[in-house]
């Protein structure tokens, strides 16, 4: 006798085995079970049926065989009968336990599927959830498409830099020693936020060996604000320089190059410096060159027959380069002497300043190309650029100042004295970005 048919004489009800067949059949045309999950499924039956059998055995000695199929512990399976010939035989054709981890997962998946088959909010929600999961995947294959011009763009940024602005930037560094020296006084600051830029207009002509600084203008720069503001420190204020002794604070840089400078002026000032650069005087006449001249409002005539021979009314005045040089350097026939000098230097700065925003961006780099040997700075072409760009397209405000101070005759020599309270007054307004001008 096979195991079909000793579990078709079990303890069943009639109908509720034909019911239980019925519904396995069903399950089981669906493909829900594997055929070898419900081969070893029957095995297990048979097996555990034959136990059932053994206790039924001994029982039937003192019980009628329906009160002892009553008694039996009732099998948690259900049954289907293989067919007789000439019948359909289900697909799947198998004993497929219901205790089984298997079955009991499968079975649960089948009622959760037709659960939400019959209900069409949950179908609809279903529906839903695909479609947004297919537009999330397509978006992200879109965003991974998009990527592509953006790479392409900073890769030819980074080529054009490589190919026009790096080697600017190899020709205006500053050389070696002097970079190590300022490494230890430049202080450095947080991309975007205003700093200090330190310039230094030598006067070092041909075969020079030592030089001073005939100019020293602080330039604290907002990027994000658009404010430049530029205050002249004369070239004759009295420092005391370490080594050195009291001396007139354009003596550092011949002391000690910028270095030293980039010291004295901090010390002074009471604010770091992050950047220098240093302008020969030879650089104003080739910048202005390259610029194709500047226009100058020029506040007070000049007149000056026996040092630089220059002559200027008052007034909007078309300057080429070597004008421009010599009206850097006038400072006799002044009834403010240097002072005059250094208002008429930051003049001369801003005009120089606005002729090259005025130019397009394409002009920039060969105008930072005209001060290859003229300007030595630790800037850079990638800040330089972005700040003219800046200053250009949003316009810029330019605040001007001179040290506070006045002369006065130590041992025997001519110096300018800073006042140290109106000083830190100013430094206070020009560090919150203010206008020093309204200092009274």
């Amino acid at each position: 006798m096979s195991d079909f048919d000793r579990l078709s004489r079990g303890g069943y009800g009639a109908n509720g085995a034909r019911k239980a067949s019925e519904q396995e059949a069903h399950e089981l045309s669906r493909g829900s079970f594997h055929p070898d999950a419900a081969r070893k499924a029957a095995e297990q039956e048979a097996y555990e049926f034959e136990e059932e059998r053994a206790v039924g055995r001994g029982s039937r000695a003192t019980t009628s065989g329906r009160a002892a199929a009553k008694d039996r512990p009732r099998s948690n399976h259900a049954v289907v009968r293989r067919p007789t010939p000439g019948q359909e035989e289900p697909s799947g054709g198998a004993v497929v336990s219901k205790r089984s981890r298997l079955g009991m997962a499968m079975r649960r998946k089948v009622r959760e599927e037709r659960g939400r088959g019959s209900d069409p909010v949950r179908s609809a929600e279903r529906r839903r959830r695909r479609a947004e999961r297919v537009t999330r995947r397509q978006n992200r294959g879109g965003g991974r498409g998009s990527l592509t011009p953006l790479l392409l763009a900073i890769a030819a940024i980074v080529a054009i830099y490589l190919v026009v602005f790096s080697p600017i930037d190899r020709s205006i560094s500053l050389p070696k020693e002097e970079r190590e020296g300022l490494s230890q006084e430049l202080k450095g600051h947080v991309p975007g936020m205003p700093y200090y830029v330190l310039a230094l207009g030598s006067d070092a002509r041909k075969n020079d060996t030592v030089s001073r600084s005939d100019t020293m203008i602080l330039v604290r720069v907002d990027p994000l604000g658009g404010k430049l503001t530029m205050l002249s420190i004369p070239r004759d204020t009295m420092v005391e320089i370490e080594g050195y002794g009291t001396q007139k604070i354009n003596a550092a840089y011949a002391f000690g190059g910028a270095a030293c400078a980039v010291h004295e002026v901090s010390e002074l000032t009471g604010v770091p410096i992050s950047h220098v650069a240093v302008i020969k005087f030879d650089g104003i006449e080739g910048l202005v060159d390259a610029l194709g001249g500047v226009t100058v409002n020029v506040p007070v005539a000049v007149y000056d027959p026996d040092y630089t021979g220059l002559e200027l009314p008052a007034g909007e005045q078309e300057m080429d380069g070597h004008t421009a040089l010599l009206f850097s350097r006038v400072r006799h026939g002044f009834d403010l002497g240097d002072y005059q000098r250094q208002i008429d230097q930051r003049i001369l700065i801003k005009a120089i300043m606005d002729k090259a925003l005025s130019l397009g961006p394409t002009k920039l780099p060969s105008v930072l190309g005209s001060m290859n040997g003229l300007l030595g700075t630790t800037m850079r072409c990638y800040s330089i650029v972005p700040l003219m760009l800046r200053l250009k397209i949003g316009g810029a405000t330019v605040y001007q100042a001179t040290v506070p101070s006045d002369t006065a005759m130590v041992d025997g020599v001519s110096y300018v004295i800073a006042d140290d309270e109106a000083l830190a007054e100013m430094m206070a307004v020009i560090d919150a970005g203010g206008d020093p001008a309204t200092l009274s």
